[in-house]
């Protein structure tokens, strides 16, 4: 039998790579001799009549992409080439051809793990999306939503196609959320339709930006992928979580969201409901950034330190009232609410006259500033990523061990500073004292995740650990659960943080029982139950609460007052034959039995 290299290929048949060296090609597959002798099995592959194939697929995409940015840059211009999925023309084209690279030719505009289009889910009435909205909206801030609220809801009731209507993308990810939290089994059932159209609107934008005066367009994309990010983060399905959280933080970056100029704006003409969506935008992707770059163990990618070090000047985010003062007041121009300051910093009329990086290195008193949630938001998160990198860095040999202890203390000084701050917070709105909750349990992780490399050794540190998760158990007293059904997704993967230190101090209490008050024992349990009761009333509403990574065991145990109590499993797996140190336990106090 002749070899498989000794025949001779029609013309146009040889591999992508054969063709482009002008080199004789055996025709085998996957991978001909020449490609697998020069170690490139994967480039090699072939185009033959309508076959899709890895380099046209790419191909297709750029020229999608480049034709969807000139769009966005002439958007009064009719669009050269509308945006497709260009795997169904080609299969179209090729019949029942199929690429031999099936992972890339596969691949679906809508996520992996969502049903596909069978046509039995019906399109909502107008009635339903009105619903939907007023259910998304009364949550909004929890979900990294940063848009005017009163501009948004008109711009939503403007035909797709108007000026300044919300985008179809954006669109779908509100009603996502709005199905999501609704109590009608009606409406919930097509939380997979809103996912899907979604995600297919959004595909083919994230990679457009504009420098220093991002248009409605740009921010309604940063937008949907913010909302889509924190919506599978938040549904356990954490790769595409990620891949539409880079895509946000990439747009914000790469349209200088980080480094705005308000006050130029503001001579250009732009309005301060506009810029405050700008600067507001960068804050709520910074923060979003930094809280879930900890919970998934990951650097964040607004990188500030070292050579890759990003400085942020954007001013600091007011209130959304605040922008609207201006705008409806005919006594003030934007410059009374904002003026120049060292260094290009632009501040408010009253505090945050410095730069983020100023206030991490506790030279800052913010005792003064005006109040504003995202502002706090942005601050927590931001001493939770400080608090991180300083305890990763530390070593028992280190060589400049002195000023490593020396940041230490001043990142512990400003963590306390913050809590004190946070904690004096009373008597405002519902959605301000969510966000006091949420803010306050990031700075308790923060200062655990700070004193985590001595509290082995030092009852200083971990006497400071349990005092932080107690008070972010008591944090929760300023909310009510059964009007506040939903809290920020990532704080179920903070809670467990909080709940491994009350544990560990139990089990500690109850090996060395000696001298222990009744009542101190008590107030731990007490944190415990607050912590993990929440965690069960909330996972109704959020599938991440109740489907977390770690195991819960029954256990019987007596307490210091020899009163005996019954610890029930908290979930219901089957515990693993043996436990990793990793694992964190937890247990549900059920009372006495």
């Amino acid at each position: 039998m002749a070899s498989s290299s000794a025949r001779t290929l029609s013309r146009g048949a040889a591999c992508l790579p054969c063709r482009k060296l002008k080199a004789k090609c055996d025709g085998n597959k996957p991978a001909c001799g020449r490609c697998i002798a020069n170690n490139r099995p994967d480039d090699c592959e072939y185009a033959v009549g309508g076959e899709v194939t890895r380099s046209r697929l790419l191909e297709e995409n750029i020229a999608l992409l480049e034709a969807r940015i000139r769009e966005l840059e002439n958007p009064a211009e009719a669009p050269s080439v509308r945006l497709h999925d260009p795997r169904r023309q080609s299969e179209a084209t090729a019949g029942s051809s199929r690429s031999t690279h099936p992972e890339i030719s596969s691949v679906q505009l809508c996520p992996p793990a969502m049903p596909p289009p069978t046509g039995s889910i019906s399109p909502p009435t107008p009635q339903e999306r009105q619903v939907l909205l007023q259910t998304f909206m009364a949550n909004a801030s929890q979900v990294g939503f940063f848009l005017n609220p009163t501009r948004f809801v008109h711009a939503m009731s403007l035909p797709r196609e108007a000026p300044g209507a919300v985008s179809e993308s954006l669109a779908n990810a509100v009603y996502l959320w709005g199905s999501r939290w609704s109590s009608s089994n009606t409406l919930r059932a097509k939380e997979p339709y809103f996912c899907r159209n979604a995600v297919q609107a959004v595909t083919g934008t994230m990679l457009f930006a504009q420098p220093m005066a991002p248009s409605n367009g740009v921010l309604y994309t940063i937008q949907t992928e913010v909302l889509l990010g924190l919506y599978f983060m938040a549904t356990g399905r954490s790769l595409e979580g990620k891949y539409h959280g880079v895509a946000a933080i990439a747009l914000t970056m790469g349209s200088k969201l980080h480094q705005l100029d308000a006050v130029s704006l503001a001579r250009a003409g732009m309005d301060p409901v506009s810029i405050g969506e700008k600067i507001h935008a960068f804050w709520a992707v910074y923060a979003m950034d930094k809280e879930w770059a900890l919970a998934l163990n990951v650097s964040p990618s607004i990188c500030q330190r070292g050579r890759s070090a990003v400085r942020v000047t954007t001013p600091w985010p007011l209130s959304v009232e605040a922008y609207e003062q201006v705008r409806r007041s005919s006594s003030l121009d934007f410059g009374t609410l904002f003026m120049n300051g060292q260094q290009g910093i632009i501040s408010a009329r009253r505090g945050f006259n410095y730069l983020i990086d100023d206030y991490m290195r506790g030279l800052i008193d913010d005792s003064g500033d005006e109040f504003s949630r995202l502002a706090i938001r942005a601050k927590a998160t931001a001493l939770c990523d400080s608090a991180l990198y300083l305890s990763s860095m530390y070593r028992n040999d280190m060589p400049n061990r002195g000023e490593w202890l020396a940041q230490f203390t001043t990142l512990d000084n400003t963590i306390e500073r913050f809590h004190r701050q946070v904690a004096a917070i009373r008597n405002r709105g519902v959605e301000d004292m969510r966000e006091m909750a949420v803010s306050r349990t990031f700075a308790c992780v923060a200062a655990i995740q700070l004193h985590s490399v001595f509290v082995n050794h030092q009852p200083a540190s971990r006497q400071k650990s349990l005092s932080v998760a107690i008070a972010s158990a008591r944090a929760l007293d300023v909310i009510d659960l059964n009007q506040c059904r939903h809290l920020e997704p990532v704080i179920a993967m903070y809670w467990p943080i909080i709940c491994k230190v009350l544990i560990e101090e139990i089990m500690r209490l109850r090996a060395n029982p000696a001298g222990v008050r009744p009542e101190d024992f008590a107030m731990i349990t007490s944190s415990l139950d607050r912590i993990m009761g929440a965690m069960a009333h909330l996972s109704q509403t959020s599938p991440l609460m109740g489907a977390l990574p770690f195991t819960a065991w029954t256990i019987s145990h007596t307490d210091m007052s020899n009163q005996p109590q019954t610890w029930q499993r908290y979930s219901n797996c089957v515990p693993p034959p043996n436990v990793k140190e990793h694992t964190v336990l937890f247990y549900f106090h059920r009372g006495p039995s």
